[in-house]
C-alpha cells in the first residue's frame, strides 16, 4: 500500500531550491510568449515539463509505502525445538528469530545481541527458552507475549550476598542448588582457603555458609560444586566487600559503674571507638575512664561535647539528675542528630521513660527472653520485666520469639532515643560467645548512633551477577545543590533526574572488563565498588534470574494477533524526471522545426 504523501531530501535548501525554479520559470515562459513564433501552448508545455523534471532531479522526492509485518517467536538458548515446530505450524505467518547462544532453527534470522529487539520487540507474539535479559523490558507497556521457558540448568540457581559484611562480625552467602547426581558436595572457600561443606541430599537443596572475616577490602570466595567422586564441576567467584567499621564517639554517664558497662567498654575499645565514661562516687565526686582518645573530665553535659559525640549511654539516676541547663543542652543535641540510649530497669522504669524516652513500656513477666541473634542463632537473655508497646512512631531493633520488642529506638527530630530491656548479657561473653555479644549490641549502638554525614549515596538497582557488554543501573541520592557528577573508567556518565522524586538521579553504564570495578561520585569523593564476572561464570543464576524475570513480564497467553504496518519512504525513481526533461527540451527545439 502505497501514500502519495511527498516528503524531500533536496541536493540543495529547498526553498532557495523552490523559488529559484519558480522564478527562472517565469521568466523564461514570458520570453517564449513574448516571441512571434507559432505553437505558443506546445512550447509553453514542453518549457513546464522541462522545469517538472528539473525540480525532481534537484529536490529528489520521496513517497511513503506500507507493508504489513509479521508477529514474531523468538527462540532464545534452551527452547524446545519441538514447541517451536508445533506454534509454527499453527501460525504459519510468524517470523522467526533466535539469540546467537540459540540453537539452530530453519529459517531463523540471527540476532547478534538484544539490543536489535529496538523496535520490533512488540511484535513478539512467542518467546522460548532461556527468556530475555532484564534490560529489554525497561519499556515493557507494549508487549504481551505467551513464555515457554527452559528448565534450569544444573549448577547454582540463586544466591545472596549480603551487602553489607562487617569487620569480625559473622556474615553468611545462601542460595539454591541443582545437582542431579546423588552425592554430590558443595564446598565454600575464602583467602585463607577451604572454610566449609556441605553434602547435598536433594535434587534441589538450599545452602547457606557462615564466615567472619578478620580484614576489611575487597575478597573473592568461592563456591565449588563436586560430584561424588570429589571432581570439581562447577566454580562460582563470590565477591565480598568487607566494610571497614565506623568509628564513634561515644559518652558514658553512669551513678556506678556495673559489670556490663565493663564488658560493653571492653568491647568497644577493641574496636577502636572513642570512650570517656563518668561515675559519680559522690555528690560532687567523679572517676573518669577514656579509651582511644585524649583524657579530657567532664562534670557536666554541655552543648560543646555533646555536639561532638555520636552516643551519649546514660542510666536512668544520671538523666534524672541533670539540671535544667544540662536537659536543654541535651535535648537540642538530639534535635540535631545526637542518639541516646538509656539503660533501664524494673523498679524506676516508668518516671524516666514518660520524661524523656518516646517509648511507652509494659509490664512482661517472662524472666528469660529467647532471642534470635548472630545469623539467628538462639540465645537466652534476662529480661528487666518490661517489653516496648509496639507502634507506629517506634523502630524495633530486637524482639523475642514471642514477637515483643526489647530494643528499639524512635526519632526526636534529627536523632534518635532508645533503650533494650534485658540485663546481664556479659554472661554471653563468659559462655564464651563473644560473637553473639558483639551481635547484640553492635546492631543496637549502629542503629542509634548518630548518621554519617553523607552527601550522596549511590545504590546499583541491577541484580548480582554482572557481566560484560551488559547494562548495570544505578541511582544516586544527592544533597548537593548541583547535579551530581558520576564518572565511570574517567568518563561523566549521563544522568536522568526523577521526575517523581527531587535529587534522586540514575544512570547506565556497560562495563567492558572483568574483575573490580568502580563508580566514583566527583564531588563527594565517594565511590561505589561492583565485580564484574567472566561470561562463562554464573551462567546458571544468570539464566535462572532471566527465566524467572521473562515469566513476570509474560501473558498466560499471546491474545490476538494485532496488524503490524511498516512504512518505509522510496524515492521516486529520477529516471522519470530526466525522461521529462528530455522530453521537454525537445519539445523547445522541434518547435521552431514543425
Amino acid at each position: 500500500m502505497s501514500s502519495w504523501i511527498l516528503s524531500f531530501e533536496p541536493l540543495l535548501n529547498i526553498h532557495l531550491t523552490l523559488w529559484g525554479l519558480i522564478l527562472l520559470f517565469v521568466i523564461i515562459a514570458v520570453a517564449e510568449w513574448r516571441r512571434k513564433m507559432g505553437r505558443k501552448l506546445f512550447r509553453l508545455s514542453a518549457l513546464l515539463l522541462a522545469f517538472i523534471g528539473l525540480a525532481g532531479v534537484l529536490l529528489r522526492p520521496h513517497y511513503q509505502s506500507e507493508s504489513a509485518l509479521s508477529d514474531i517467536m523468538l527462540l532464545t538458548k534452551g527452547y524446545n525445538g519441538a514447541k517451536a515446530d508445533s506454534l509454527l505450524q499453527t501460525n504459519p505467518g510468524l517470523s522467526v528469530y533466535k539469540a546467537l547462544d540459540a540453537a539452530d532453527f530453519k529459517a531463523a534470522t540471527d540476532l547478534k545481541s538484544f539490543s536489535q529487539l529496538t523496535g520490533i520487540k512488540e511484535r513478539i507474539r512467542y518467546v522460548l527458552g532461556a527468556g530475555l535479559p532484564d534490560y529489554v523490558f525497561d519499556d515493557a507497556s507494549s508487549l504481551r507475549f505467551a513464555y515457554f521457558p527452559s528448565s534450569s540448568p544444573e549448577g547454582i540457581q540463586a544466591i545472596d550476598v549480603p551487602e553489607k559484611v562487617n569487620l569480625n562480625r559473622r556474615s553468611a552467602v545462601s542460595g539454591v542448588v541443582i545437582q542431579g547426581t546423588p552425592g554430590s558436595m558443595i564446598r565454600w572457600s575464602g583467602p585463607e582457603g577451604r572454610m566449609d561443606s556441605l553434602m547435598l541430599l536433594a535434587d534441589t537443596e538450599g545452602f547457606s555458609f557462615g564466615f567472619v572475616p578478620k580484614l576489611a577490602g575487597k575478597f573473592i570466595y568461592e563456591l565449588e560444586l563436586l560430584d561424588s567422586a570429589g571432581s570439581s564441576t562447577a566454580t562460582y567467584k563470590v565477591p565480598v566487600q568487607v566494610a571497614e567499621e565506623r568509628k564513634l564517639k561515644m559518652v558514658f554517664v553512669s551513678q556506678f559503674p556495673t559489670f556490663e558497662s565493663r564488658y560493653l567498654k571492653n568491647l568497644l575499645a577493641e574496636q577502636g571507638h572513642s570512650l570517656a565514661l563518668r561515675y559519680q562516687l559522690s555528690k560532687d565526686k567523679f572517676s573518669y575512664e577514656f579509651a582511644n582518645q585524649a583524657e579530657v573530665p567532664f562534670r557536666r553535659l554541655t552543648t560543646t561535647l555533646l555536639d561532638d559525640a555520636d552516643l551519649l549511654w546514660i542510666d536512668e539516676a544520671s538523666l534524672d539528675a541533670l539540671n535544667r541547663e544540662e536537659a536543654n543542652a541535651l535535648n537540642a543535641a538530639v534535635d540535631q542528630g545526637l542518639g541516646v540510649f538509656i539503660t533501664v530497669n524494673q523498679q524506676s522504669a516508668s518516671r524516666n521513660a514518660r520524661r524523656w524516652m518516646p517509648l511507652q513500656l509494659t509490664r512482661y513477666d517472662a524472666d528469660t527472653l529467647s532471642v534470635a541473634v548472630d545469623l539467628g542463632r538462639q540465645v537466652s537473655l534476662s529480661g528487666v520485666g518490661l517489653a516496648i508497646d509496639k507502634s507506629p512512631e517506634i523502630i524495633p531493633v530486637w524482639e523475642d520469639t514471642s514477637g515483643s520488642v526489647l530494643a528499639a529506638y524512635a526519632y526526636q527530630g534529627q536523632g534518635k532515643i532508645g533503650t533494650s530491656l534485658w540485663q546481664d548479657t556479659y554472661r554471653l561473653v563468659l559462655k564464651g560467645q563473644e560473637l553473639t555479644y558483639a551481635a547484640l549490641w553492635m546492631e543496637v549502638i549502629e542503629s542509634l548512633a548518630r548518621k554519617a554525614s553523607v552527601c550522596c549515596d549511590i545504590q546499583v538497582e541491577t541484580k548480582e551477577p554482572y557481566f560484560i557488554d551488559e547494562p548495570i543501573r544505578f541511582t544516586v541520592i544527592s544533597s548537593l545543590e548541583e547535579p551530581p557528577l558520576v564518572s565511570y573508567k574517567g568518563e561523566t556518565v549521563p544522568l536522568i533526574e526523577s521526575w517523581q522524586l527531587d535529587n534522586v538521579w540514575s544512570g547506565t553504564i556497560w562495563p567492558d572488563a572483568t574483575g573490580w570495578d568502580s563508580l566514583f561520585v566527583d564531588a563527594a569523593g565517594q565511590s561505589k565498588h561492583f565485580f564484574v564476572q567472566e561470561q562463562s561464570d554464573w551462567q546458571s543464576v544468570a539464566f535462572s534470574q532471566q527465566i524467572a524475570n521473562t515469566a513476570l513480564h509474560a501473558s498466560k497467553e499471546p491474545g490476538i494477533s494485532r496488524r503490524y504496518v511498516q512504512t518505509i519512504k522510496k524515492p521516486i525513481s529520477a529516471v522519470i524526471f530526466y525522461l521529462l526533461l528530455l522530453v521537454g527540451f525537445g519539445g523547445l527545439w522541434l518547435a521552431p522545426k514543425v
